[in-house]
C-alpha cells in the first residue's frame, strides 16, 4: 500500500540512507550481497573503480563491520550487508549496546561484487554533511506548465487531508491510474504545491472525476504503465529479493518516472537487459547504491 499523500509531501527531504532500507531480504544475505555476473571486462572495471557511499557499519557477535543495505530498527540495531574491508572502529566515532557497535559514515573504496574495500580512511557524518552515494531522488519539479495566474487551488473547500484522503480512494479505483506525487514549482520544500497525477489515457474524463474530490493545484500527465501493472511486477521484485537474488538489495516505487526501482549495489549493462526482457522495456530502473567517483582528472561515470 502507499503512503497517503500527506506522506508523500515529505519525500524529497529523506536522505539518501532511508531509501534504500525499503524491501530488503532477510535470512539471504550471503546471496543478496553479490552482484549479478556481467562481463569479464565490466567486472575487472568494477574493481578499479572506486565508490562513494554514506551509510550504516555495525558489528555484532554474529558478523564483522558491514555496510547496512537492510536494517531491524530495535536497540541494539541489527543489520545484514556486504563486509568491509580495512575497518578501524578506533578510526571513527561510534555507539555501542550489549556487543554491538555502529555509525554512519562517508565511505570510499572498490567492490568486487561481494565486499567493500576502502582506499580511504571512513569519516563521521556530521550535522549539515550531504550524503554521498546513495539512491538518486526523482525530479519532483513540477512536470506541467503554470496555468495563467498561477498555482493556485480552485476549490479551497477541497483542499484538506480529508480530501486527500478521498482522492486517494477515487484513484485506486481506477484501472487508467498510474501513480502520483506532491511536486514543488520552486523546489523542494518551497512555497506552493502541486498534485501531480498520472493516467494510462483520457486525461479530461479523469479530470473531472478528480475534481469532485480534489479542489488544489493539478497537473495531470499521460503515462505507459498503469499503477496495477506496476504493482504486480513490484510483487515480483520483492519475492526475487526475498529469495535471495544476487545483487537485489530492495524494491520501491518511482512514479516520477512510471517504473518500479529495483536498488542494487552497482547496476550493470546485462542487468538492465534481462529485467527489460522479463518485464517490458522501462518497467524497472536500477538504483545504485554505490556511486562511482571521479578520480583526478576524470569525469564520474554515471
Amino acid at each position: 500500500m502507499r503512503p497517503p499523500f500527506t506522506a508523500l509531501r515529505t519525500l524529497g527531504a529523506l536522505a539518501a540512507l532511508s531509501a534504500l532500507v525499503l524491501v530488503t531480504a532477510c535470512g539471504q544475505e550471503k546471496n543478496a550481497n553479490r552482484t549479478a555476473p556481467g562481463s569479464a571486462s565490466e567486472s575487472d572495471a568494477n574493481r578499479r573503480q572506486q565508490y562513494a557511499v554514506t551509510t550504516v557499519v555495525l558489528a555484532n557477535a554474529s558478523h564483522g563491520p558491514q555496510i547496512c543495505h537492510s536494517a531491524r530498527m530495535m536497540m541494539p540495531p541489527t543489520c545484514s550487508g556486504p563486509d568491509v574491508i580495512g575497518w578501524d572502529w578506533d578510526a571513527v566515532t561510534s555507539q555501542s549496546v550489549r556487543g554491538t557497535r555502529w555509525g554512519t559514515y562517508h565511505l570510499t573504496g572498490t567492490w568486487d561484487g561481494e565486499r567493500l574495500t576502502l582506499t580511504e580512511p571512513a569519516k563521521d557524518l556530521r550535522p549539515g554533511d550531504k550524503p554521498r552515494g546513495g539512491t538518486d531522488d526523482p525530479d519532483f519539479r513540477t512536470p506541467c506548465e503554470a496555468p495563467p495566474g498561477g498555482w493556485k487551488p480552485v476549490d479551497r473547500s477541497k483542499v484538506s487531508h480529508a480530501a486527500e484522503q478521498r482522492l486517494q480512494e477515487l484513484l485506486e479505483q481506477d484501472p487508467e491510474y498510474g501513480g502520483h506525487w506532491i511536486s514543488y514549482p520552486k523546489g523542494i520544500g518551497r512555497g506552493q504545491t502541486v498534485t501531480v497525477v498520472t493516467f494510462t489515457g483520457d486525461l479530461p474524463g479523469n479530470e473531472r472525476e478528480i475534481r469532485t474530490a480534489w479542489g488544489g493545484p493539478l497537473c495531470l500527465l499521460t503515462v505507459e504503465r498503469s499503477q496495477q501493472e506496476l504493482r504486480t511486477v513490484r510483487e515480483d521484485l520483492v519475492k526475487r529479493v526475498s529469495a535471495g537474488t544476487p545483487g537485489y538489495l530492495g524494491v520501491g516505487s518511482d512514479p516520477v518516472n512510471n517504473r518500479v526501482r529495483l536498488y542494487v549495489p552497482v547496476p550493470s549493462a546485462p542487468m538492465q537487459q534481462d529485467l527489460d526482457r522479463r518485464y517490458g522495456k522501462g518497467a524497472v530502473g536500477l538504483a545504485p547504491w554505490l556511486h562511482p567517483k571521479a578520480l583526478p582528472g576524470t569525469a564520474s561515470r554515471r
